[in-house]
């Protein structure tokens, strides 16, 4: 599918994010085509540390969604997230990056870059009954796979 057809259909959707499964770390595909376009891409990973590191330890799964969001609304109206595997570890409770970006977006298109296996309409993230494991729904959203797309 064309990229622009993708960021089209994402425009019109209520949520306004395209999720998209990349378990090869390809995004620069994307992000090097859009960031000339006005988007901005960004390390959710590096982000994320940056954030706890003023967050008591013990406080860390209280806070870590409010600094999220506020994280999210400082940032440009186009975002693309990629780099979010940090999201799913145990020491921030288990948040995945489409519960974390969700409702976010209504005000801001997003893209956000996840790892994990398409089955319909969920993602799921490691496997079951490890710590890490998430099985999220993306019913209501654009989502595909990376080499479903033609830049």
């Amino acid at each position: 599918m064309k990229l622009q057809t993708l960021l089209e259909q994402n425009r019109a959707n209520h949520y306004k994010l395209l999720v998209i499964v990349d378990n090869n770390q390809q995004y620069r595909k994307i992000t090097d085509v859009l960031e000339k376009d006005g988007w901005a891409a960004y390390d959710v990973g590096e982000n994320i540390l940056k954030i706890i590191k003023d967050i008591p330890r013990e406080k860390i799964k209280l806070r870590i969604g409010a600094q999220i969001k506020k994280w999210v609304q400082s940032l440009p109206e186009k975002i693309i997230l990629y780099n979010t595997n940090i999201l799913f570890s145990p020491e921030l409770g288990r948040l995945n990056p489409v519960g974390a970006f969700k409702y976010r977006a209504r005000d801001k298109e997003i893209i956000v870059f996840v790892e994990g296996n398409v089955s319909g309409n969920r993602i799921q993230y490691s496997t079951y009954g490890r710590k890490d494991h998430a099985d999220m729904d993306v019913s209501e959203l654009i989502h595909l796979e990376m080499g479903e797309i033609n830049a």
